[in-house]
């Protein structure tokens, strides 16, 4: 994939209401115009819109919020995005829903309205300063960029270095799952107020789910063949199964299949968990002043399995221009803005180094003041410029994305899947019913897709 052009074959103009940007990076007949943004309710969105102001006062535009939970903007999102009805101008979009909202029509591609900056806009607005893995992930594969990223996400692993050093063990920088397993076994004792690992148990395609794909591919497993023929009754799917089980209920918190992403943060966040796998985002908390655990933790890659490495994943918020939108320009004008070197100085001279947006900007992990503060800069970067999104799996597979495939069947079926391995842990279920559960799952959402 060219960085340059981003995705093949986005060259299309969007037609009569094609934008363009002029001069300072805004639009020449913007000023003066309103949107409203639907956006998720989490941390850096609702630290934009405390920083709208500035970006009203620069080009004259007006901007309106609606902030919802993710569960709940994601369906008022495609409520009105669906059927075109214009309530929204801009939208918060995840990488899995980014690619199949272009591809149907309900999303401008952005392609060539990047295009259609002049050079000096084009120049301040710095394209080619975009990670990589970002760009792929916000795109359709037929249409091209359909979201600018707002922040990205890898994951990896988090640890306590004082209690690594207190029991005489050292964790690598490439980890595999099976020293994770040790390690976290070594040092687990609920009985002393300390887990040994934690990772996500709660049922979702954006929960339990988002973490297992990347273990899942790690021990070779995959979604699908090149048949769509469903992979969840293989051998290596089965492995990958028993050892997530065995991680959460011998190494794991009692309530393990009721913790997400925020209960297992806070239980790291509190001293609670020895060892952590999620969001590389969860750094910033645990670097933070009002962290119990500041300066006591270490990073580590995602880890290996004996099928592959290189599973972490990608993910985080991109921002995304509605078909329905009755101020496109003004849009335009404003995720740029929102996704720019700009805004990333503004909020690092407001705020700190430590609450700019993460993972979406290679420059920022070149920043000395954003290095100085996070001590796991060039692992997230690492992590971010090696990932396989384009090839998740040990074979060749339909499907992009590794643990969000961005195939517009994953947010039900992924939801089903989260299920399905939630009550598997938590009943110690057994793994061959699983797995023909899964597989019946599977291959019923590809049908009804048309796969």
């Amino acid at each position: 994939m060219s960085r340059r052009s981003f995705v093949a074959g986005a060259a299309s103009v969007i037609g009569a209401g094609a934008l363009v940007a002029c001069g300072d990076g805004s639009s020449g007949s913007a000023g003066g115009s309103s949107i409203v943004v639907a956006s998720v309710n989490n941390g850096p969105f609702m630290r934009l819109k405390e920083y709208v102001p500035e970006f009203t006062e620069k080009t004259g535009i007006s901007v309106e919020f609606v902030m919802l939970t993710e569960n709940d903007i994601r369906s008022k999102i495609q409520q009105d995005a669906s059927v075109g009805g214009g309530q929204f101008d801009v939208v918060t979009l995840g990488s899995t829903d980014a690619g199949p909202y272009l591809d149907n029509g309900w999303t401008q591609p952005l392609q060539p309205l990047l295009d259609s900056m002049d050079e000096d806009a084009a120049a301040e607005y710095d394209a080619e300063d975009l990670i990589a893995a970002n760009i792929a992930a916000y795109s359709s594969q037929e249409k091209g960029l359909a979201a600018m990223p707002f922040y990205g996400e890898s994951t990896m692993l988090m640890y306590r270095t004082d209690l690594f050093e207190e029991a005489g063990l050292k964790m690598p920088e490439e980890p595999t799952w099976e020293d994770v397993q040790e390690f976290a076994a070594a040092l687990h004792g609920p009985g002393a107020g300390t887990v040994g690992m934690a990772i996500r148990g709660k049922a979702g395609y954006g929960e339990n789910m988002y973490l297992f794909n990347t273990i899942m591919n790690a021990y070779g497993g995959q979604i699908a063949d090149m048949n769509w023929t469903p992979g969840y009754e293989s051998p290596e799917m089965a492995e990958a199964l028993e050892f997530y089980k065995r991680l959460q209920r011998e190494t794991g918190a009692a309530e393990a299949t009721s913790n997400g992403f925020t209960e297992t943060l806070n239980l790291m966040s509190s001293g609670g968990a020895a060892i952590y796998y999620d969001a590389t985002v969860a750094a910033d908390v645990f670097e933070s002043d009002d962290s119990a655990i500041k300066g006591k933790v270490g990073y580590a890659m995602s880890p290996s399995g004996p099928g592959k490495g290189a599973t972490q994943a990608v993910g985080g918020w991109g921002i995304a221009v509605t078909a329905g939108s009755k101020a496109p320009e003004a849009a335009f004008d404003f995720i740029t803005w929102a996704t720019s070197k700009e805004y990333v100085a503004l909020v690092a001279e407001k705020e700190g180094w430590l609450a700019v947006p993460s993972g979406s900007r290679t420059s920022t992990y070149a920043t000395p003041e954003y290095k100085s503060v996070a001590v796991y800069a060039d692992l997230v970067l690492k992590s971010l410029e090696n990932v396989e999104f384009e090839e998740p799996a040990v074979e060749d597979a339909p499907y992009v994305g590794n643990s969000l495939p961005n195939i517009p069947e994953w947010s039900g079926l992924g939801e089903r899947l989260g299920q399905l391995l939630a009550e598997y842990v938590s009943a110690d279920g057994d793994t061959a019913a699983l797995q023909s559960a899964a597989q019946r799952a599977a291959q019923q959402a590809f049908d009804d897709g048309g796969r």
